[in-house]
């Protein structure tokens, strides 16, 4: 956790409020496989949870084995290993799946990191590649590999990168940067794929409460990030997410949707 966040940590008011997880009673998702990268935690796994409630088949994509096999002993997720420093191992994840599951309908990127030592004065080039490797040229060559799959083989699937408010203010770290380029990525994919009925969308939370920022189960989620004083909730995140790569989202597509309480849309700082 950065100076920045503890600061801002301890001046949260010490509120608690309930929020509920919303589970859906409809199976739209029956006969989907979805592939989501960086779903052993966070978001991604919130997103994966709510799929599978809607009968999506759930493969769970990362790097740590020991998060994966406990994830898929704890949920019955099916698990694959997809280093997003290592690009070129990705068409052969791609075809790991087919094997097995014998399509991909959905494609959620999730996986991404945050900058150490948030000084422009001071960044490491190291750390900037770090970042810039995993956030941008890793989800980039990951929606290479999966769009190639889905347009070789006529799958109308849908694809969805997990991105931040932070791609819509003033960047000027390696984190915020690679989120400008996230957005404009979406955008490209979205014209380059619509002729094949593929939809490219992403959402765009404000600061939320997972471990990424350094917030623990049972922790307060008051806040100081944001107009209505709390975190985002993983669970919320993982709603709009389901709504954008189910059949109701089809005709949204390019979008970058903002889940932050107006943050990066009418509160940017």
């Amino acid at each position: 956790m950065g100076i920045k966040t503890k600061i801002k940590k301890l001046l949260s008011r010490k509120e608690y409020m309930p929020i509920f997880h919303p589970v859906s009673s409809n199976k739209e998702f029956r006969g989907k496989v979805a592939l989501i990268s960086g779903g052993t935690g966070g978001i991604g796994l919130a997103i994966a949870k709510s799929l599978f409630e809607s009968e999506c088949t759930v493969i769970i994509a990362g790097t740590n084995e020991k998060k994966m096999d406990s994830i898929q002993k704890k949920m019955g997720f099916d698990t694959i290993i997809m280093d997003y420093f290592n690009p070129k191992s990705f068409e052969e994840v791609i075809s790991t799946i087919i094997m097995k599951y014998g399509k991909l309908d959905i494609f959620i990127n999730s996986a991404g990191v945050h900058t150490e030592n948030v000084d422009f004065w001071a960044m490491d080039p190291d750390e900037f590649d770090r970042i810039m490797n995993v956030n941008l040229k890793g989800t980039f060559f990951a929606c290479q590999s999966v769009g190639k799959y889905m347009k070789n083989n006529k799958i109308k699937g849908k694809i969805l990168l997990v991105s931040s408010s932070r791609g819509s203010e003033p960047a000027w770290s390696p984190y915020g940067i690679s989120k400008w380029g996230l957005k404009g990525l979406v955008e490209g994919l979205a014209k380059m794929f619509i002729p094949y009925g593929i939809n490219v969308n992403s959402i765009a939370p404000g600061s939320t409460a997972t471990e990424l920022i350094g917030i623990k189960k049972g922790d307060s989620i008051s806040s100081i990030e944001n107009g209505m004083n709390r975190l985002i909730m993983p669970d919320e995140v993982a709603t709009l997410a389901k709504l954008l790569v189910s059949d109701a989202g089809s005709m949204i597509d390019g979008e970058t949707v903002h889940i932050s309480a107006g943050r990066g849309t009418f509160d940017v700082r």
